[in-house]
């Protein structure tokens, strides 16, 4: 990654190239493994290695280069999508949803010089798409359920389950993921801006983005507001409040990483475990980001300032 990174930064064209070739493996390798499973895989591996390339080229060398090396790759991607997949619409598809929101993050990262503003600002980004999905697309989820649905009707009923309990298990999982997309796109999004402002640090030999994670703080007022939306959220039963409470608490979700690393984290298998256990246990997840919100009031990192943490 870091060979890929300081290659990627020689010029506009070596980045463009990069970038440009990372999202068009992304959209071949799927089509063309006889696995799907590991299709999806490496095309989700090599969407996060352009968007973090991206990030990188942003945060070292400013938006104009981001945007120059963006824009020779979506020329590039049209180019080869409509020779070879006939899909001509496919390089400003992947411009828009894939790298418009990481250029908006990486650049208030490098205007601001402060994780815990680029966070607010993601969720200022995600108040808007929440916004938008609700005016655009008000029949996301019908559209969504109705498709799934539709699939569902060619599944034989087994003993275990009927119909109709399909159906209904399916119209709850829909409600729920558009529910948590934003929120979910968010995590995604920061984490790559993440990954570049990591990469960035290391290719300049320095622990700066460590040190920065790890007493990342998102404040009192924001802590507030998170509190009362989740009661909001959990009081009214609103969608677009729980949309909005869900997204708030993703931003919490690395306040509450952070703390977890400058508190318990010290041996890599013990990260390898709290990962694990976050991606498939809900509660640590719930418990992360409750931690993340109440650090704000009770410092849990206050006492390790003083400390020896890995990286200072």
């Amino acid at each position: 990654m870091l060979t890929l990174a300081r290659y990627t930064l020689k010029g506009p064209y070596h980045a463009a190239t990069v970038v440009g070739v990372l999202a068009i493996l992304a959209v071949i390798f799927p089509l063309a493994s006889s696995t799907p499973l590991l299709g999806a895989m490496a095309a989700l591996a090599l969407t996060y290695m352009s968007g973090a390339l991206v990030g990188l080229i942003i945060l070292t060398q400013g938006i104009q280069s981001g945007l120059k090396a963006i824009l020779v790759s979506i020329v590039g991607i049209t180019l080869v999508a409509t020779i070879v997949l006939k899909a001509p619409e496919l390089g400003i598809s992947i411009g828009l949803v894939q790298w418009l929101p990481i250029v908006v993050l990486a650049h208030a990262l490098r205007t601001t010089n402060s994780l815990a503003m680029t966070l607010i600002a993601g969720v200022g980004l995600g108040f808007l798409a929440i916004l938008a999905q609700r005016i655009i697309w008000p029949d996301l989820e019908s559209d969504w359920q109705a498709v799934m649905l539709a699939s569902m009707d060619q599944v034989p009923e087994n003993a275990g389950y009927s119909q109709a309990q399909l159906s209904e298990q399916v119209r709850v999982m829909m409600h729920w993921l558009i529910l948590a997309l934003v929120g979910s796109l968010y995590v995604v999004y920061i984490t790559v801006v993440l990954v570049a402002r990591w990469t960035q640090a290391r290719i300049a030999g320095s622990d700066g983005f460590q040190r920065e994670f790890l007493t990342l703080t998102l404040g009192k007022p924001v802590s507030l507001v998170a509190l009362v939306l989740l009661a909001l959220s959990f009081a009214l039963k609103l969608d677009w409040l729980m949309s909005l409470a869900i997204l708030i608490a993703s931003a919490f979700l690395f306040q509450g990483i952070a703390v977890v690393h400058a508190r318990l984290l010290q041996k890599p298998m013990l990260t390898g475990l709290f990962y694990m256990l976050l991606l498939i246990v809900p509660h640590v997840m719930g418990l992360t980001v409750i931690a993340g919100i109440l650090d704000n009031w009770l410092f849990f990192r206050k006492r390790g300032k003083n400390e020896d943490s890995p990286g200072q």
